[in-house]
């Protein structure tokens, strides 16, 4: 899912110079115009160089690196992402047509399709595949010497943010990191992402890919480095009205009545089920499940409108209560809390936008006296 704070151009903001215009000091070459023989051969092709010889044709299926420019990159880069013109247009703050031109240049440039258009998108082809990692882990790199370089200012900077999160994190978290970054960096976007297996929830972060992860998760394998943001603790939700259940829960009541039974995909809330599994073996009463559901997305929903009975992170419940007539109450047993961090990998530690955004977030969400830094 893709939050973006900044209305669609036909023209990109000229304060986008960073990416797209050319950059001195260390970078310099890496973007913007060509040098001066470079673009006198490209304006000798069709017609006699300078030095009064033809020009030299390349073989087909090679590639003139001296045709490229970064622009292209990242339309390349956006359209595998997205597997669409269109919304990597958006997402490039272009229209649809530039991008298309660029996507005629490449395709040119390379001697292949490199995306095909199918029921499925605009699927890449293999030759489009082999290039896919490392024009992606370039992009990053020159952003990384960029940002470090000039420095990362949230109020011009246009970047786009990856970050890993739930479908419980993005009702969490995002209203009101929306609401900071709309005031405080009002180009810059922000994009969830699902959480896959562990092991390519490490790589994404690792690559560069994803830039942080936000919640609840297994524990990390390698050169990762996280930050606590708060405990969390689980209470009970029903409707307001409910038949038998007011203000409180009793134990008696809570083993009776049908429940509705959470349990979300890429966290890790087993010890929350096997306490209540636990506490309906020790009261040898069958536990009535009515539903069982893998996403927050429809449970306000179904919860207003039954009798059923469902457990909830604490601030999943009070966001669920801003939604419709619920009723928040303490369990009549214990559940393990569980702790709610931020991730990512020591290769981003000090990227100045990774770290400005970790500081936005622990600002927003962290249980502290005071605010700290952030750890170094």
């Amino acid at each position: 899912m893709r939050y973006k704070n900044e209305a669609s151009s036909d023209v990109a903001d000229p304060r986008r110079r960073g990416w797209d215009g050319g950059v001195g000091g260390p970078c310099a070459g890496l973007a913007g115009d060509a040098p001066a023989d470079v673009r006198k051969s490209e304006a000798a092709v069709g017609g006699i160089h300078e030095d009064g010889l033809p020009p030299q044709r390349h073989r087909r299926g090679s590639v003139n690196p001296n045709r490229l420019d970064l622009n292209l990159l990242r339309v390349f880069d956006a359209i595998l992402e997205t597997r669409s013109v269109t919304i990597a247009a958006s997402t490039l703050n272009l229209t649809q047509s530039a991008v298309s031109n660029q996507l005629a240049r490449l395709r040119d440039a390379f001697d292949d399709p490199l995306f095909v258009r199918t029921s499925d998108g605009m699927v890449p082809t293999p030759r489009a595949m082999a290039m896919a990692d490392a024009i992606r882990n370039s992009l990053v790199a020159i952003r990384f010497c960029l940002e470090e370089q000039l420095g990362f200012d949230p109020a011009t900077s246009d970047r786009t943010f990856k970050v890993f999160m739930s479908d419980v994190g993005q009702l969490v978290f995002l209203p009101r990191l929306l609401e900071r970054i709309t005031r405080v960096a009002p180009l810059v976007s922000i994009h969830t992402v699902q959480v896959p297996p562990s092991r390519l929830r490490d790589m994404a972060l690792e690559s560069g890919e994803v830039d942080l992860a936000a919640g609840y998760f297994e524990d990390f394998d390698g050169s990762f480095r996280q930050q606590l943001l708060f405990e969390e603790g689980y209470v009970g939700m029903v409707r307001r009205g409910h038949p038998t259940i007011r203000d409180t829960l009793s134990l008696e009541t809570f083993l009776g009545t049908p429940q509705l039974v959470y349990k979300p995909t890429g966290g890790g809330h087993g010890l929350q089920a096997n306490a209540v599994d636990q506490a309906f073996a020790v009261a040898d009463v069958p536990r009535r499940v009515a539903v069982r559901a893998a996403h927050s997305m429809g449970m306000t929903s179904v919860v207003s409108s039954t009798d059923l009975l469902v457990i909830v992170p604490s601030r999943l419940a009070a966001a669920c209560r801003e939604l419709a007539d619920v009723n928040i109450l303490a369990l009549p047993i214990e559940v393990p809390k569980f702790q709610i961090k931020l991730h990512w990998h020591e290769r981003f530690h000090h990227d100045p936008g990774n770290r400005w955004l970790r500081g936005l977030v622990a600002d927003l969400f962290q249980d502290r006296p005071t605010h700290a830094p952030a750890p170094e």
